[in-house]
């Protein structure tokens, strides 16, 4: 069977339904395929949380996302219930797989330009040049073919089968140290708390760092050599204590307790068996205690971590897949049989583990466990920008992360990472394991990080052009949502101009999202949802350097320092030369030399200075915008408000 469409999107995940929305709502013509049952991906199957550290406004269709959960709960449980005082947290919303499930189909069934396929996977594509045509896709159930013809292609899955159909140059595991020149890349051990460590215990080992906050020391194999590993897989297996919606599972035929035993040991004894407990609470009895995290006394429960079993998964068939995820789903029943049953668990920590189980009212359909594993890092994209740990640590010379010109999101998580091997030294923690809160910065993602090198209307929101290290900043839902989103615009904008989206000047589809309010640049002192009429001016310039820390400080005066610099930098910009990152340093540097600003600039006088340098560049024709006094002293809102007029009429 041919059809045609104008865009086809693959992955039904958060990301793949904020890109089919928004494409819907820009005109677009959508085939949305998803390879398993349900939309929603990972947050339909049991996540249960946006892990993010920014809790503001980033994106329209993740926003809207947040306040149609929040709004769910309250709706039916009422403003004062627990459920929806549960529901927001901090800036993190916590949703059951039920809920979420349900907000990700409503948001998709709403657009009538979106048709939906499920438990199909791309086996084939069709190009031309730069420029793919047609994709054929397989259904999982019955071996039927469906062909679609399209404009455009995004791969939204966590997978990246779309790409690696496509022949796009795709890489898992870890780089070397030397290969990006990350201080973190290749096999890391980290040991936890302030004691001291033996000598013996870390000899030949390299000293990177300890972590201010917890103390903990990170130290590295001294070779800085790569390898195939990558970050275990889990189900986030949804659980609950209510008794008259809890249901015991039954033990797995491939029971073997031998695979649990670890869990009874003391901490220092532990002999680094392949799982994590990561949803427990130590009590001051030594016993455990699961904690519950999701509205209605569920929790969304980390621990059946299962090492080195995902090695095959990303470049598998489905056949071997299934089978990959048949362990990985036996192995946490098992986990959860043995904590309830088996008499080496001390009786406080059974007597715990049996308050929890399956919860009645979620996959009833599945045997009440989640549709889908959690592919926690599959394969990724080597792409035309290559998204690495530098890129979300502070730039030299400047006060935050990288700035990039061509900006269509931002992440903020701290660069992390989960188990990766069962290798150990004595008294650290699993190969890979990593969190590095005190040195991440928020980070701009560059368009080019969506774009494979060889094809010019296919664009990757989820295994993305990153290294291993570089994953562990970009890997989480609400990024995933936002390039998702951000990947339409660019799509739809293609379209309008008759491009292709790889070929789109990315001062354009920059312009493009911070009109529609898509953050590219992360401001502390801005909030995207006020609607202030400068907020797209200061997105917009963020990228081009006009700004060197994380405070853009809009209602305060220009001072004639900055007013000279912005001046030089808006003249470079017209003239088609990017100069951001020179800008910026010099922000910095003037900062450092605590250049006094006392005066303020008025209109009149910034018009001139940006006439001067527009004449430097052979540039005529500035005209002074009538709603303005000339006269009035100039906010570095307002300024940037000017540069985004007068640079749209050019």
């Amino acid at each position: 069977m041919d059809s045609k469409a104008d865009v086809v999107i693959y992955g039904g995940t958060p990301s793949g339904i904020a890109c089919a929305v928004r494409c819907a709502r820009e005109g677009r013509e959508v085939v949305l395929v998803c390879h398993t049952r349900r939309l929603g991906g990972i947050m339909s199957s049991g996540l249960g949380v946006t892990d993010n550290v920014y809790a503001g406004f980033r994106a329209p269709i993740y926003d809207t996302f947040v306040r149609q959960v929040r709004e769910y709960y309250r709706s039916k449980y009422g403003e004062e219930s627990k459920p929806y005082k549960a529901c927001y947290v901090k800036g993190k919303l916590h949703v059951e797989p039920h809920v979420a499930e349900r907000v990700f189909t409503d948001l998709v069934q709403a657009e009538s330009r979106i048709s939906t396929l499920y438990r199909y996977y791309p086996v084939s594509v069709e190009r031309s040049g730069r420029l793919l045509s047609a994709v054929t896709l397989r259904s999982l159930d019955d071996s039927t073919t469906v062909r679609i013809e399209a404009d455009a292609f995004v791969d939204a899955s966590y997978e990246g089968d779309l790409a690696a159909a496509a022949g796009a140059e795709m890489r898992t595991g870890r780089e070397g140290r030397n290969e990006y020149g990350e201080p973190h890349a290749g096999k890391l051990f980290v040991f936890p708390g302030n004691g001291p460590i033996s000598p013996d215990v870390v000899a030949g080992l390299l000293d990177l760092r300890t972590i201010t906050k917890s103390g903990q020391r990170i130290f590295a194999d001294p070779t800085g050599e790569g390898d195939d590993a990558f970050q275990a897989y889990n189900y986030r297996v949804c659980l609950t204590c209510n008794p008259d919606n809890r249901i015991y599972p039954d033990r797995p035929q491939t029971y073997d307790r031998s695979l649990y035993l670890g869990i009874v040991k003391k901490p220092e004894e532990h002999d680094g068996s392949t799982f994590a407990l990561r949803s427990h609470l130590m009590l001051s009895d030594g016993s455990w205690s699961f904690q519950s995290h999701l509205p209605n006394e569920k929790l969304t429960w980390n621990d059946p971590l299962l090492l080195d079993a995902n090695l095959e998964y990303p470049a598998a068939n489905w056949d071997r897949r299934e089978q990959i995820v048949r362990k990985h789903k036996e192995f946490a029943l098992g986990m959860l049989y043995f904590l309830q049953n088996d008499e080496a668990v001390r009786p406080g920590v059974r007597q715990e583990a049996l308050r929890w189980g399956l919860p009645k009212d979620e996959f009833a359909d599945n045997g009440h466990f989640p549709y889908d594993i959690l592919v926690r890092e599959g394969r990724r994209l080597v792409g035309r920008y290559v998204f690495t740990e530098h890129d979300a640590l502070q730039a030299i010379g400047i006060q935050r992360a990288p700035i990039h010109s061509d900006s269509v999101g931002i992440a903020d998580w701290p660069l992390s990472c989960h188990d990766c091997t069962s290798g150990r030294r004595p008294g650290s923690l699993n190969d890979g394991v990593l969190n590095l809160p005190d040195v991440t910065k928020p980070s701009q993602i560059p368009y080019r990080a969506l774009l494979p090198k060889d094809s010019d209307n296919l664009l990757v929101t989820v295994c993305l052009s990153c290294s291993h290290m570089g994953w562990g900043t970009l890997r989480l839902e609400p990024v995933f949502m936002h390039l998702g989103e951000s990947a339409a615009f660019a799509v739809s904008l293609a379209a309008a101009m008759g491009k292709a989206p790889g070929t789109l000047d990315a001062n354009r589809l920059v312009r493009k999202l911070a009109d529609n309010r898509v953050m590219v640049s992360l401001f502390q002192d801005i909030d995207l949802s006020a609607g202030q009429e400068w907020g797209p001016s200061i997105q917009y310039f963020g990228t081009k350097g006009f700004f060197d820390s994380y405070e853009a400080a809009p209602e305060a005066y220009l001072g004639r320092h900055t007013a000279r610099l912005w001046a030089e930098a808006f003249g470079s910009l017209a003239a088609g030369d990017s100069t951001h990152r020179e800008t910026a340093e010099k922000l910095t540097i003037a900062r450092s030399q605590r250049v006094a600003e006392p005066e303020r600039v008025s209109g009149n006088e910034f018009f001139q200075m940006i006439k001067d340098e527009l004449v430097k560049h052979g540039i005529n024709g500035l005209r002074w915008p009538l709603e303005l006094n000339p006269e009035s002293a100039m906010t570095r809102g307002n300024a940037c408000l000017l540069l985004y007029q007068w640079s749209s009429e050019r």
